[in-house]
């Protein structure tokens, strides 16, 4: 059964609190920090439905890979060719370009390395890096395209792959500003501002640290969200305190105190702001919001699973990582 945009949503919604079950809890985050090792952390994760047999071969990639998969799956069985999510995918569409213009530059016949690029996103990756190969990006969106040329010439010119992170970066911003605007889902609308004004913040906190510019500040930070944009551009280029202004009166007051801490406490930060935002969709069955909130519940678990393998890999503390975890939304 798929249901249409204009159709109730009562039933997509049923299984997808029915599948709120399956998710990852506080406990469940500590008894994986505790794990003695990737084996039993993975194991325990067996154990909570994740992954397949031949997946717990101390393959986290391959596992979280294998539950991304599940996650779109279910979305595309209840939801058809939606357009609704387009905020939630267009992210990847740009990190696709970044990686296929990227490989393209070091060596063409590494396009075909699958690892460096995400499914779920608006355009097919075959489509991507097949305009890149070619140098004709008349077969993208329009808006996507112009981003391409401009990002596939700069690297042509400068050679600075750091430039062509600003630019696709910046671009994906806007994108997800339009994106969201468009939305008739008032979570995504609130969902793209906060991720364009908390990436904005992290852009400018980044040029501080760097010493950069203004000129290289205005291409970093989008214009677009509800911070005050020319303020935040100066802050970049003054000092911590010019940056903790612009966030004072906001809804990003409370964290100036995690970014005088570090940026990873910032962005835990940002992860738990996005948690609270999504959590009141746990009672909610008559509107798209709980599918999206289900679908950054399942972002945030991966993130976290991820994160906890990657230290029992390399022998980081459980204390480390309490420090970093996020929230919960179960």
């Amino acid at each position: 059964m798929r249901l249409k945009q204009q159709e109730p949503y009562v039933y997509a919604v049923a299984r997808i609190h029915a599948n709120e079950k399956y998710l990852l809890s506080a406990h469940d985050l500590e008894q994986l920090i505790v794990s003695n090792d990737l084996t039993a952390a993975i194991h325990y994760l067996s154990d909570k439905g994740w992954g397949l047999p031949d997946l717990m071969q101390n393959k986290p990639n391959e596992l979280i890979a294998y539950e991304t998969d599940r996650t779109w799956k279910l979305i595309d069985e209840l939801m058809g060719d939606d357009t609704s999510f387009e905020v939630l995918r267009i992210t990847n569409d740009y990190h696709n370009l970044k990686a296929a213009i990227k490989l393209h530059w070091l060596d063409e016949n590494r396009l075909n390395a699958s690892g460096c690029f995400l499914k779920y996103g608006t355009i097919p990756i075959e489509r991507i890096t097949s305009a890149v190969a070619d140098n004709n990006f008349s077969r993208l969106p329009e808006q996507f395209a112009v981003t391409a040329s401009k990002a596939f010439e700069v690297l042509t010119q400068t050679k600075s792959g750091q430039m062509v992170d600003v630019i696709i970066d910046n671009a994906t911003l806007f994108a997800i500003d339009e994106a969201g605007k468009k939305s008739e889902s008032t979570l995504l609308k609130q969902y793209a501002q906060m991720t364009i004004d908390m990436t904005n913040i992290k852009s400018a906190v980044r040029c501080l640290n760097m010493g950069k510019s203004l000129s290289f500040a205005e291409q970093a930070i989008a214009r677009c969200g509800s911070l005050n944009i020319e303020k935040l551009l100066k802050a970049a280029c003054t000092d911590e305190e010019a940056v903790y202004d612009c966030l004072k009166g906001t809804e990003y007051e409370a964290a100036i105190e995690k970014l005088q801490q570090s940026v990873s406490a910032f962005e835990c930060w940002c992860g738990n702001k996005i948690i609270k935002l999504i959590k009141p969709q746990l009672r909610n069955y008559f509107t798209i919001e709980p599918i999206v909130a289900y679908i950054l519940a399942r972002e945030n678990e991966l993130k976290l699973a991820r994160l906890i393998m990657s230290a029992k890999q390399n022998s980081i503390s459980a204390q480390a990582l309490r420090e970093r975890l996020r929230d919960t939304y179960v």
